[in-house]
């Protein structure tokens, strides 16, 4: 009996250690990314995601830039409107008081040299010439001050207009100097904000490892279809593209069938692939640094002598849309639901930016992050 309790003892003892291992293969299954995550990747995707937010408030003091440079011109011209209808104002206020005192002048005449009417004339004339002479003194006078009165009124209608067009336009100005103070405002709350971002970035591009830095700046050759041609003797800069036209926002093409990338976008891919290596910088726009929309605005203007806004938001809503299956090399492909990311599309579905601090200009696939949208200019 006692050898029988025994074997059951043992028998429930295997059971339970069975179980416990059981149990602890499956924590460990569970368990196991967390315990074997690589650390040098976890200080990557931080720095990355830290960097994604410095960039998105790069781009975004862009456009605050270009919104305030705007918002400064349109200051600029209610002011200059504001004092051309002061001046025109005070011309028709001055006009109105000279007709005024030939009106008190013409009246006080009148009434030293008496009112007559037509009868008294009459009865008072010495002579039938007389007569004729008060009658037409009398009419000559009430002609004139018709016609004194007629103007008179006019000008009165002109100074009124001239006031309300001085008061309308001086409010404009107004509005808009308040507006651009609160642009100003903006940017500058932006370029405080990027500043702690870029020296959070900074610090933790600092705390990784030489391996890291290196992963991080690695970039894969471009393949070969995508290579620019050898050098050749640099030509002037081409005149800007006639059918590219200045716009809110940037350049803009005017509607109609989409057309292929002229030749000179071809010289856009080539600027933008000898920058291949140039290091990230925020805000920056070459020759040896750029930061995304940097390298598009330096690409476009050294390789086809096209002026575009430096703001990838800016660039998200001017030019042509252009759908995947029609890109063609030039066009510039945004990035993200708020288009804080541009690159320029070169070919075999591949595009060329400016992607992160850390890492150099390079070659990527196009579909490395979602796609807002895709613009020809």
């Amino acid at each position: 009996m006692r050898l029988d309790r025994t074997h059951r003892r043992s028998r429930l003892f295997r059971r339970c250690a069975i179980g416990a291992t059981a149990v602890f293969a499956m924590l460990l299954a569970l368990l196991g990314p967390a315990v074997h995550a690589d650390p040098a990747d976890d200080a990557l995707a931080k720095l990355h995601e830290l960097s994604r937010q410095a960039e998105q408030t790069t781009e975004a003091m862009h456009s605050a830039q270009l919104d305030l440079n705007e918002k400064l011109a349109a200051q600029q011209a209610a002011e200059q409107q504001a004092a051309a209808d002061a001046a025109a104002a005070e011309a028709a206020r001055q006009k109105l008081a000279n007709f005024q005192a030939a009106i008190d002048k013409f009246a006080v005449a009148q009434y030293m040299g008496g009112r007559v009417d037509g009868e008294i004339a009459i009865l008072t004339a010495d002579s039938p010439q007389q007569l004729i002479d008060r009658l037409s003194v009398q009419r000559v006078m009430r002609i004139e001050m018709a016609n004194q009165m007629q103007a008179y009124r006019a000008v009165a209608e002109q100074a009124r207009l001239a006031a309300e067009a001085s008061a309308r336009s001086a409010a404009e100005a107004r509005t808009a100097a308040e507006q651009a103070a609160a642009v100003r405002a903006e940017l500058q709350a932006k370029q405080s904000r990027l500043q702690e971002q870029i020296a959070v970035v900074q610090a933790q591009y600092e705390a990784l490892t030489p391996q890291q830095r290196e992963i991080l700046a690695e970039a894969p050759p471009p393949p070969p279809s995508v290579l620019p041609p050898a050098p050749a003797p640099a030509p002037e800069a081409p005149a800007p593209d006639p059918a590219i036209v200045a716009a809110p926002g940037g350049p803009q093409v005017p509607p109609g069938d989409l057309a292929p990338p002229a030749g000179d976008r071809i010289g856009v891919v080539q600027a933008a692939l000898s920058r291949l290596g140039s290091m990230y910088s925020w805000g920056a726009a070459g020759p040896n640094a750029f930061d995304c929309s940097g390298l598009v605005m330096w690409a476009f203007r050294e390789g086809a002598g096209i002026n575009l806004p430096h703001s990838s938001q800016a660039l998200a809503r001017g030019g042509q849309p252009v759908s995947m299956d029609q890109m063609q090399p030039g066009d510039l492909i945004t990035y993200y639901s708020d288009a804080s990311h541009v690159g320029i599309y070169i070919g075999d579905g591949m595009m060329v930016h400016a992607p992160t601090f850390g890492a150099p200009v390079r070659v990527a696939p196009v579909n490395n992050a979602p796609i807002h949208n895709i613009r020809r200019y």
